[in-house]
């Protein structure tokens, strides 16, 4: 079945066959959401969220709800989270903070580099082959290579 993703007002993920067109999964959540992205990979939701967090859910557990793991690394919102087409351990979120931390989720305690390129609120990651693009508040979209 194809998977598809819905953040919804009642601070819940919903997941969807997008075949059937049913609601196959709920999953609560305790905090207001702000991005969600899912990984044919590694098939872990991760969830930016206003409380500065970045949280990978894996919904293969019986109630759904099961935190595989928390990032730490911002100070603000998380508006923007996405997985790398390539691998499915490599994670990018973008922040309120200004900042983009590429994630290695072998290794939630820390994230792997943090790029600091707006001078304002991040609001938008995406990956374009083994580059970060990044679009913030301060009308700029950045270019970014990782190490």
């Amino acid at each position: 079945a194809v998977v598809s993703t819905q953040s919804t007002g009642d601070m819940s993920v919903k997941f969807w066959d997008t075949q059937m067109l049913t609601c196959t999964k709920t999953i609560a959540i305790a905090t207001a959401l702000q991005s969600v992205a899912w990984s044919d990979k590694s098939r872990l939701l991760a969830t930016g969220a206003s409380d500065r967090y970045v949280r990978l859910f894996d919904p293969r557990g019986a109630s759904g709800t099961l935190v595989h793991c928390t990032l730490i690394g911002h100070s603000l919102w998380v508006p923007s989270v996405t997985w790398s087409k390539d691998s499915e351990y490599e994670l990018i979120s973008g922040s309120y903070d200004t900042s983009v931390l590429l994630w290695d989720t072998r290794n939630p305690k820390s994230f792997l580099q943090r790029i600091s390129s707006h001078e304002d609120k991040v609001l938008a990651v995406a990956w374009e082959r083994d580059q970060i693009l990044s679009g913030g508040a301060d009308n700029k979209v950045h270019l970014s290579a990782f190490k």
